[in-house]
């Protein structure tokens, strides 16, 4: 049991350390939609966008590297791994900084305007102040500072929403930018400090074996990043371009909600790579890889079908009446979320064997999926041509990944978790067919009663599991 009782405290103190910093978009959200327009709100939302695909492209996606080769190393390595990836950062920042100046400046002369050129530089700011906290916590979490890892999630968090409060009800849009980078500063320089980062920094710690080994590993994961982008972004520049702004503001909004099980799920991840990492093909993996996979996506089926139900009167409740019609599609995307956490889940077992490759042949899939996808249905089915593509995107992933995966370790009970999925399916259906109140709800009853009874086994073991945990 020490390796569940390992996952279990990892996963509760990098669940403390990001459920703050990762939720804060939905537990600040009455108040974003406050304080902005639709159209401002989804300018804040494509302006992240274009930030998350450029930091994989700038930094060369080294924050991943920075988990992986310093651990169980010693100090010294640790020191060359951490200065040779900072060293190599900061260069990466100035010839880009280059590079933004020259794009910005052509575009501009060229008279094209949109939310790129208006918000380029802060753009840059953004991902400058997001790669340098991510890369701290990373090393954090490499040299086994758990607790340091949690608490700047923290102080993130707690950051944001001071922040927020005082600029963005006087700034709109810029003082929402400013808030994340200002936080996203002081979270970085706590983990810096408490981890004594100045003992792990020397420019002549400098290793070019090192940035090379890291590299190797990393670069693969630039065009994994870049599908990424394709599977969960590319459609918010189409939706700018056919739709307009608001249509993307309405999306973002809706989006926030299916957000919270790739946030959970994402959560667990972290933690569940570091046992995937130390019980990877000993005896007994495939069946500790099959008993979490089981809960896991057992409770993140429940989460979607709470979701499905109740996503009308949540967004009502929580948002402004200019945001209300973006319900609708909060049951696809939940959908959607079901899947990527699928393919997360599998694809841990790329990063214990060290074959990044894998990430970047099944994102290929959703990437090339998603491209086709929003170009036939945006222009002609809107927001929920977004959603449907963002939907099949995912799908396209998680079916190639869970086929590469095989090489490794085998999923059973395939058929449960198509079950999972069918059941919030026809829940989605039950919600938009069904008008009478009474009805639906004895439709809602027995199909989240037929997934507790295929889950029956879990729900009775987990208060042993817990009562045994608490115990050592």
């Amino acid at each position: 049991m020490n390796k569940y009782k390992t996952l279990g405290k990892n996963s509760f103190l990098i669940f403390v350390g990001n459920v703050g910093s990762k939720f804060i978009g939905f537990l600040m959200l009455p108040l974003y939609t406050r304080w902005l327009s639709v159209e401002d709100y989804g300018i804040t939302d494509i302006v992240t966008v274009y930030s998350s695909l450029l930091l994989s492209v700038i930094t060369l996606c080294i924050a991943e590297s920075i988990f992986i080769f310093p651990s169980d190393k010693d100090k010294n390595e640790q020191k060359e791994y951490f200065s040779t990836g900072f060293l190599f950062s900061l260069l990466a920042f100035i010839l880009s900084g280059c590079i933004f100046f020259i794009i910005i400046f052509y575009l501009t002369n060229f008279g094209v305007e949109n939310s790129f050129t208006n918000y380029g530089w802060y753009i840059y700011g953004i991902i400058f102040f997001s790669f340098f906290q991510k890369y701290f916590q990373q090393f954090s979490r490499a040299i086994n500072k758990i607790k340091t890892y949690a608490f700047s999630g923290i102080i993130l968090t707690a950051c944001i929403a001071l922040f927020s409060f005082i600029l963005i009800p006087k700034f709109g849009v810029v003082g929402f930018i400013y808030a994340q980078c200002t936080a996203m500063f002081i979270s970085g320089t706590y983990v810096f400090l408490s981890i004594n980062g100045f003992s792990f920094f020397s420019v002549y710690s400098f290793k070019k074996q090192k940035c090379k080994d890291m590299l190797s590993y990393s670069i693969p994961l630039i065009s994994n990043g870049v599908m990424w982008w394709l599977i969960g972004a590319f459609n918010r520049p189409l939706m700018e371009q056919y739709l307009g702004m608001r249509e993307v503001g309405l999306y973002a909004v809706a989006n926030k909600f299916p957000t919270l099980i790739s946030v959970i799920f994402g959560v667990f991840i972290l933690s569940w790579q570091i046992s995937v990492l130390q019980e990877f093909l000993k005896t007994g993996y495939t069946r500790f890889y099959n008993q979490v996979a089981r809960i896991v996506f057992f409770i993140l089926a429940f989460a979607s079908c709470f979701l499905t139900i109740f996503a009308k009167p949540i967004i009502l409740l929580v948002t402004d009446d200019n945001y209300a019609n973006s319900w609708q599609i909060v049951p696809i995307l939940s959908i959607a979320a079901l899947f990527a956490s699928f393919g997360g889940f599998v694809g841990t077992n790329f990063s214990a064997a060290k074959t990044s490759k894998y990430y970047f042949y099944s994102s290929v899939w959703g990437g090339v999926g998603s491209v086709i996808l929003n170009f036939l249905l945006i222009p002609k089915f809107g927001l929920y041509g977004a959603a449907f593509a963002f939907l099949g995107s995912y799908i396209l992933l998680a079916m190639s990944r869970y086929i590469y995966s095989l090489k490794y370790v085998a999923l059973k009970d395939l058929k449960l978790y198509g079950i999972f999925i069918l059941i919030n399916v026809v829940i989605y259906i039950v919600n938009l067919t069904v008008s009478d109140l009474i009805l639906k709800s004895v439709c809602y009853i027995i199909l989240i009663s037929i997934l507790l009874i295929l889950n029956r086994d879990i729900l009775v073991k987990i208060p042993h599991t817990i009562n045994r945990v608490l115990k050592k």
